[in-house]
């Protein structure tokens, strides 16, 4: 639908004002009331034909582009034909057609009011359909934009989607991948360092093993020289004691037979013990020179530990005074051919010394 060119320019016309206005509707009526007035003024209600009245309707300013119908003129009987007359007489003047009553002079001006009302109206009646079909073909283009909108958000959405989606297949792919990758790595340094350690620990046990060998080594031959070290001891005491009197065969008897007397370890044991032995010794009556033999265990400082009788001289008071002044020969000597045996010493001592 085309539109005026000063709506054109003027822009989209808005909706009218929807208020009540008293003036434009009376104004409304009475035009309408005219109007029919007029019509009904204008009817021929008179048997008598009278000549036709013509009206010419004359409007101030520029003439609509769609002039609104005109009404209708009332119809106008056809005059009927004049009877031929004999002779040419010539009639009398009509009559002239009576004035205006003064009813219709005054609605005149009033009528020409009317068909500016009308274009008016139709005017309104126009612009408001344009309107009405405009915005129905806003809220029409509208819609479609709307509904374009949604189908390409849709569509984004299912793009994105599928996106994210080859996105976190790759990421869960990389992952498998990775973590294949480091379980092999994983296992590869797991079986590098049991090797590892599995060698070490091999070199540690055969290490220990060397150690322990040469420990035992060792210990064998440190037993082994103080067990020669001990049997060495025990031969100087014996040899010692062999040297005491009254021994037969005895180093002693031969000192004695040689007017000498024994130097040796055995000599040194009776010098500590012998004057701390209490006991009076009885007048000796023929060759016999009781003894007593203790064991005697010694610490490392050669203080005594353990005093056990091997053998007893016969004479229980001889016995328990060699016992006390044992006990009261603090320290014992050491020997000159190294510690104390671990096992103890033997200790003869004789009544006629």
């Amino acid at each position: 639908m085309s539109q005026h060119p000063e709506e054109r320019r003027r822009g989209p016309t808005l909706p009218p004002k929807q208020s009540l206005n008293a003036r434009a509707l009376l104004m409304a009526l009475a035009a309408h009331g005219l109007l029919v007035l007029a019509l009904v003024l204008n009817l021929d209600w008179k048997t008598e034909s009278e000549s036709p009245m013509q009206i010419e309707l004359w409007a101030n300013g520029n003439s609509p582009a769609n002039p609104p119908p005109q009404a209708s003129k009332p119809e106008v009987a056809p005059a009927p034909k004049p009877e031929p007359e004999p002779e040419p007489v010539t009639p009398p003047p009509p009559p002239p057609p009576p004035p205006p009553t003064p009813v219709a002079a005054a609605e005149m001006p009033k009528a020409e009011v009317d068909p500016e009302i009308a274009l008016q109206d139709e005017r309104k009646k126009r612009l408001e359909k344009e309107r009405i079909e405009k915005v129905a073909a806003e809220k029409k283009a509208q819609e479609e934009a709307r509904k374009e909108k949604d189908r390409l958000k849709r569509e984004r959405e299912v793009a994105e989607k599928k996106e994210q989606e080859r996105i976190d297949q790759v990421r869960k792919e990389t992952e498998r991948v990775e973590k294949e990758k480091k379980i092999k790595e994983d296992a590869v340094k797991k079986a590098v360092a049991e090797k590892k350690e599995k060698e070490e620990k091999e070199k540690k046990e055969k290490e220990e093993t060397a150690k322990k060998v040469a420990e035992d080594k060792k210990a064998k031959e440190t037993a082994a020289k103080k067990a020669a070290a001990d049997q060495a001891l025990k031969d100087a005491f014996r040899n010692d004691a062999m040297g005491a009197a009254g021994i037969p065969g005895g180093t002693a008897d031969r000192n004695q037979a040689g007017g000498g007397r024994d130097s040796g370890y055995a000599g040194k044991v009776r010098s500590c013990i012998q004057p701390q032995v209490s006991f009076p010794t009885p007048s000796r009556s023929g060759s016999a020179n009781p003894t007593v033999v203790y064991v005697v265990r010694l610490k490392s400082d050669g203080t005594v530990s353990g005093l056990n009788l091997k053998r007893s001289s016969g004479n229980a008071n001889f016995d328990r005074a060699v016992e006390t002044g044992i006990s009261r020969c603090n320290p014992f000597p050491k020997p000159s051919a190294g510690g104390y045996p671990a096992d103890g010493i033997e200790v003869n001592y004789q009544m006629y010394d």
